[in-house]
């Protein structure tokens, strides 16, 4: 295979087989013919080794990797990463969907502006491929040498990796980290990947379909204690790879900001959870960690530490949870504009 355009790279474990269908059949009927599909069966225990192997078996496009231990998605696509020749990859889930022209038309956005990330809008559906709702993303080009544009690259990025296009130079000495729980690893790839980059393009083209189903990682809401010393460490690794690509005042300023968002989630987490003694538990630990760790190393965005700190000691996590959720929209007016622009409400 020579002069492939884009490595799709997808890790499958335990997809139910007609969403796995689905999903190879939108990769190889891509409008642009020359990609290279690479699946990685990680240690899947069902008939999705078996769907592979046939499907790549009528297509030299796609390469299968079979991994005899399960090491999640972070590891899977490490395995991808090793074997992608095209200019560009993009990450994909196997029980999503992609659009029959995604990969031409981030391939042009890419080379119109030489740009090393580009992100497109996707619609939310449903198991059964109805759509549910939409992500949109406005128009944007970020020059990333500017400190201002940076910054709001930072800010406007989402942090999932499917609805994203980068080019494999750039990505190329990246790996997927692991950690206690299956989350982070998606957010320290896209910020490790930013802070490589010169340039990043949004576009309102909506690419990709991802499927909700209660099945996958993100559709089970019980989180426990493991998910919130993930979201700890994870923080911790962002933080350390902002220092190595991005030590300015711009790369602090969004990790202050990041941080303080993920602790929101992490009340989420804790409100959702079903167990009143381990909500209880989780709670008061998640209470030590603001308090001793994250609001101690806050140095910008000091009012709204300031209410997280004043609400802290007087609410449980559902209320934390609100009352921060709403702050860190009034302190980031970019994202409600942003919205309200991507849907054609404000005039450029």
């Amino acid at each position: 295979m020579d002069n492939i355009s884009v490595s799709i790279i997808i890790p499958v474990y335990k997809t139910p087989a007609h969403l796995l269908h689905r999903f190879l059949e939108s990769a190889l009927k891509q409008t642009l013919t020359n990609i290279q599909l690479i699946a990685v069966d990680d240690a899947s225990p069902d008939q999705c080794p078996e769907i592979l192997d046939q499907t790549a078996a009528h297509d030299e496009r796609m390469a299968v990797v079979h991994r005899s231990t399960n090491g999640r998605a972070g590891m899977a696509r490490s395995d991808g990463m090793a074997l992608a020749k095209g200019r560009y990859v993009l990450f994909a889930d196997a029980d999503d969907v992609l659009q029959p022209d995604m990969c031409e038309t981030l391939v042009n956005l890419a080379l119109q502006y030489d740009a090393d990330i580009i992100a497109c809008s996707w619609d939310i559906c449903d198991p059964t491929g109805r759509v549910i709702g939409v992500h949109h993303f406005p128009d944007r080009r970020y020059d990333l040498k500017s400190p201002r544009q940076r910054a709001a690259a930072y800010r406007r990025m989402n942090y999932a990796l499917w609805n994203k296009l980068f080019r494999r130079e750039t990505i190329a000495s990246l790996r997927f980290e692991q950690f206690e729980a299956n989350i982070g690893e998606d957010t320290l790839f896209n910020v490790a990947a930013l802070c490589r980059s010169r340039k990043m393009v949004l576009t309102s083209y909506r690419g990709y379909g991802y499927t909700v189903h209660t099945a996958s990682a993100t559709g089970q809401s019980a989180k426990a204690m493991p998910y919130l010393r993930t979201l700890v460490k994870s923080s911790d690794r962002i933080r350390e790879t902002l220092i190595e690509g991005d030590a300015s005042t711009v790369g602090k300023k969004f990790m202050d900001l990041l941080t303080l968002k993920r602790f929101t989630t992490g009340c989420r987490w804790i409100a959702d959870n079903p167990d009143p003694q381990e909500r209880a538990v989780m709670w008061e630990y998640w209470r030590h960690y603001l308090y001793k760790i994250l609001l101690p190393s806050i140095t910008s965005y000091k009012i709204l530490a300031t209410w997280y700190k004043i609400i802290g000691r007087r609410s449980d996590a559902s209320s934390m949870h609100r009352l921060t959720w709403f702050a860190n929209r009034i302190s980031d007016p970019l994202s409600i504009v942003d919205k309200l622009n991507a849907r054609g409400l404000l005039v450029k």
